[in-house]
């Protein structure tokens, strides 16, 4: 049960909020708005969305089955009276319901709820749960006389007289109860209501020497400064109104708390609520009772059930768990997936823009040490499911991933735009695996893809906020497709990958000599090429150096296929290129290429020379 602190307070998560680094927190812990940077890691956190923090779903409705009665009471108790004194008297309402539904009657919440409905000027309803406070604490004054003060406020002065008077009688001493007769006592205006007979100061005093209590005397003289006296609250009329001053500017739109309301410090309570937790004079009773008891507790597996912990996308126990900045909590996976189609959370449709702008989906620490200490031979059959998924998207040669898009070559870098949902996924789950490596084919008529591809390693990818990515890739080996097949909406295939022919001897020496040819040829149309092929040249980079062991490669030297995605081929003819395994072939019909372009620009310089123009 230790796992459900909150690592800022150390008490029992109260309205748990998970942040970006996997982090979960109380509400109030975090404040109104995260801080900048994480209180364990220190990672730094993405700037607040509006409104305050979401609490994590998920984790609620666990602490909700495993955190027992008294520990969810100290803590609603807490909460109400912390929300009360910072004027949040909506919040309080809350969670002063919320606790009087586990405990109808609690005597902290009932004056905690009380406080509310005076701050709101609901006083009926205040009056209400002051009577059940008197009705279970009898010889208590606190109630008797909040019950007054609250009577005062309706108009009922009568009312009132006599529960100060019962104040009183229960403790004579209680000083604010005798300030507040006398200043009844001394009114020269008659009491509305009823007629009563009102007693005199001596009356009173007789009574309650006759009441055999210690301590009894005339009442005294209201002192200076305060309306309750230095000895009970401890602040004067200067600092009440400053307090109202804060109050009125936290809720504008909520009437404050009336100054006549005697406000409890952050450490004081009910003497009930001191017998109820069973502490000291000096422990406050929302701090200490909401901490765990080591008494006897049932253990979490006892409290959870598998079904507690499955992500409601995959209906599978959760693996890598990520909670969303609405709360909501999915597998890494399957919200990526999901936020692939669209950028919204799957249960709430909150916009998650921001949060797919990030890129960054950390687990949820607390989750994941709850499912490991809970359920973890579960956990471990979920994983071996999740590597030996990877371990089959991870092989090279079966069903290997295919972007259907265009030629690319061994060696050649290959920028691409990725937007669809399916080739978002293929993207990611090839860096999941670690390959970083996909098929690229060309579009054939009849076919899904061309028989012939290549394989592209990724080298970078840059998320944009829609989702979208620009991927650079490379390439690698040339392939045949064997069988062709779908997985997730995209394509799919068994390859081979091709090797060119390797000659000795003679043919070597010839198949250098054409090298040398056809790569001389290269340069030329490098150099006195046209104005599209200077643009070209500006982004493909020069012609690449000429390798000396033309065979060291399985896909032959790397400048062959720098031209071929250069040369003004039509796509049908760049594949019977890259098809072929033979290097002799593809030297010499690189060679016809370049000859009949180098030809048709001589052919066009001699045109131009016999033209008038030339003439002059």
């Amino acid at each position: 049960m230790d796992a459900f602190r909150c690592p800022c307070c150390a008490l029992a998560l109260w309205d748990p909020v998970t942040v970006s680094c996997g982090h979960s927190f109380c509400r109030r812990c975090l404040g109104a708005a995260p801080p900048a940077r994480c209180l364990v890691c220190r990672e730094r956190l993405p700037p607040p969305g509006r409104g305050p923090p979401r609490c994590d779903v998920l984790l609620c409705s666990l602490l909700d089955k495993c955190l027992d009665r008294a520990t969810k009471l100290a803590r609603l108790r807490g909460q109400a009276q912390e929300l009360v004194r910072d004027g949040d008297y909506r919040a309080a309402l809350q969670a002063a319901h919320k606790g009087l539904a586990l405990a109808p009657d609690d005597v902290s919440l009932r004056l905690s709820r009380s406080e509310v409905y005076v701050a709101l000027q609901r006083y009926p309803e205040a009056l209400e749960d002051l009577e059940a406070v008197c009705r279970s604490e009898p010889e208590e004054c606190e109630g008797y006389f909040q019950k007054g003060k609250v009577l005062l406020a309706m108009g009922q002065m009568s009312e009132a007289l006599l529960q100060f008077h019962h104040c009183l009688t229960l403790n004579p001493a209680f000083h604010a109860a005798r300030h507040e007769m006398e200043k009844l006592l001394v009114q020269e205006s008659p009491l509305p209501g009823p007629v009563v007979e009102r007693p005199s100061a001596a009356s009173l005093d007789a009574k309650h020497s006759n009441s055999g209590k210690e301590g009894a005397g005339p009442l005294p003289r209201p002192p200076r400064g305060g309306e309750y006296g230095q000895d009970l609250q401890g602040e004067t009329e200067d600092g009440k109104g400053e307090a109202l001053s804060e109050l009125s500017q936290q809720e504008p739109r909520v009437p404050p708390q009336p100054a006549w309301w005697p406000r409890r410090g952050k450490n004081s309570g009910t003497s009930a609520e001191g017998r109820s937790s069973g502490m000291g004079e000096e422990t406050s009773p929302d701090t200490a009772a909401a901490k765990f008891s080591h008494r006897h507790q049932p253990e979490l597996k006892d409290l959870l059930s598998v079904s507690d912990l499955e992500c409601s996308l995959c209906i599978r126990m959760f693996f890598e768990p990520v909670t969303t900045p609405c709360g909501h909590t999915f597998c890494k996976e399957c919200l990526e997936r999901s936020l692939d189609h669209r950028p919204n959370c799957p249960l709430c449709k909150q916009s998650l823009r921001e949060y797919l702008k990030a890129g960054k989906y950390n687990p949820t620490l607390l989750l994941m040490e709850i499912m490991a200490a809970t359920f973890p031979a579960q956990l471990a059959d979920r994983k071996r499911v999740h590597e030996a998924e990877m371990a089959e998207l991870s092989n090279l040669s079966k069903n290997i991933p295919i972007f259907v898009c265009t030629m690319s070559f061994p060696g050649i870098p290959c920028p691409l735009h990725v937007f669809e949902p399916r080739y978002r996924l293929m993207m990611r789950r090839c860096q999941e695996t670690g390959t970083k490596m996909f098929g690229m084919c060309m579009y054939e008529n009849g076919k899904s893809f061309a028989d012939y591809g290549c394989m592209l390693e990724i080298q970078r990818m840059e998320f944009l906020p829609d989702g979208r990515s620009l991927v650079d890739t490379i390439g690698k080996r040339r392939f045949r497709v064997l069988r062709r097949g779908h997985r997730d909406g995209y394509n799919t295939a068994d390859i081979e990958y091709l090797e060119d022919e390797k000659v000795e001897g003679e043919e070597l020496a010839e198949l250098q000599r054409l090298h040398e040819c056809t790569y001389q040829q290269a340069q030329q149309f490098c150099e006195h090429g046209d104005a599209t092929l200077r643009q070209i040249l500006l982004h493909r980079g020069p012609l690449p150096e000429k390798e000396e062991d033309i065979q060291a490669t399985k896909d032959g030297p790397a400048w062959c296929w720098w031209l071929i995605s250069i040369l003004p081929l039509d796509p049908s003819d760049q594949l019977r290129l890259f098809a072929t395994t033979s290097l002799r072939a593809r030297l010499t019909q690189l060679k016809h290429i370049l000859t009949g372009i180098l030809q048709g620009r001589e052919y066009g310089h001699h045109l131009a020379d016999l033209s008038p123009r030339g003439r002059i």
